[in-house]
């Protein structure tokens, strides 16, 4: 499974909006894209599921941006994941010709192992909120996720 530079770049992005605290001014998307280093048409394309999604909000005039429209506690990895990426599943043990189920999947030994490994997945990524990653960016904590 590899993930998008969307859903990447996306939990960046939220981590920056959630460091910024809720009562800053909204971050321009100019700034944005700089510090990310990404180019705004990209981020531009990154902000509309985050927007449509209820996560960021957006802040029209000179002093306009974008500002985080939920509580960062409450979004974690995974949602960020799905939201870009769709459900975390390793195979979903259907024919690639047709897309009906695999005919071997009733008695297919390696069936549990990605069920299994999209359920640890699936977890360990509802456990990790944007809060938690933004307040371990200003400490030494953020080593942790660092391979």
């Amino acid at each position: 499974m590899r993930l998008s530079t969307k859903t990447r770049y996306s939990l960046r992005i939220l981590i920056q909006l959630a460091t910024v605290g809720p009562n800053s001014p909204a971050l321009k998307g100019k700034v944005m894209a700089q510090e990310q280093e990404i180019s705004e048409p990209y981020l531009e394309q990154i902000m509309i599921p985050l927007k449509s999604s209820g996560l960021v909000s957006t802040i029209r005039g000179c002093n306009g941006g974008y500002v985080l429209n939920a509580d960062p506690e409450k979004i974690t990895v995974l949602d960020i994941i799905e939201l870009f990426d769709g459900p975390v599943q390793f195979s979903s043990c259907k024919e690639e010709n047709d897309g009906s189920p695999c005919r071997r999947i009733a008695n297919c030994p390696s069936t549990a192992v990605w069920a299994h490994l999209s359920k640890v997945l699936r977890e360990e990524a509802q456990k990790i909120t944007v809060k938690e990653l933004a307040d371990k960016c200003t400490t030494s904590e953020f080593q942790e996720y660092v391979i």
